[in-house]
């Protein structure tokens, strides 16, 4: 995906997933300027405007910065990490939610992370991508800066999800 993006768009896209040193979507804002000093204001909003169609940013207008605030998604480190970590989040999400679906005790983040082994920048985008197969009250929604989440509440029917998610996605 991140191959069908402008190079300017692309080299962005990739600088603001290497920023993310913990595997968590990052916040950005004008210090894009002077991180891409031969580019301009314009180039960079185009280059934005083409991450956020992505659905790798989400952009929100500010007064004042030259830059909207910029939030990196998930599906950023989806695109990105094979070629920034050596992994590929969509194969590690399919190899948790079979973990998850094989023993939902693992539902408490600290304890999946710990049997995976993974370091966070490994587990967090992973994670994040199966954050979507649990509804807000099957998931630990609580504020902190460690995980995209701290536990699933995992019952039959996210059993059947993770399991159907981890057929489609594991690494063939």
């Amino acid at each position: 995906m991140i191959d069908d993006l402008s190079d300017l768009a692309a080299r962005l896209g990739r600088h603001l997933a290497e920023q993310c040193v913990d595997g968590l979507p990052g916040h950005f804002g004008d210090e894009i300027l002077t991180e891409f000093p031969a580019e301009n204001r314009s180039s960079i909003g185009l280059a934005l405007a083409e991450l956020k169609a992505a659905g790798f940013v989400v952009l929100t207008p500010l007064m004042g910065p030259s830059l909207p605030r910029i939030l990196t998604t998930y599906e950023l480190f989806a695109a990105t990490d094979a070629a920034i970590t050596g992994q590929d989040p969509t194969s590690d999400a399919a190899l948790l939610a079979a973990m998850l679906a094989d023993d939902p005790e693992l539902g408490h983040v600290p304890a999946l992370e710990a049997r995976s082994g993974w370091t966070r920048r490994r587990l967090n985008p992973a994670l994040g991508l199966l954050l979507p197969l649990f509804h807000s009250g099957r998931k630990r929604e609580t504020v902190q800066n460690m995980y995209p989440t701290l536990g699933f509440l995992i019952g039959n029917d996210e059993i059947l999800k993770l399991r159907r998610f981890a057929r489609e996605h594991a690494r063939r």
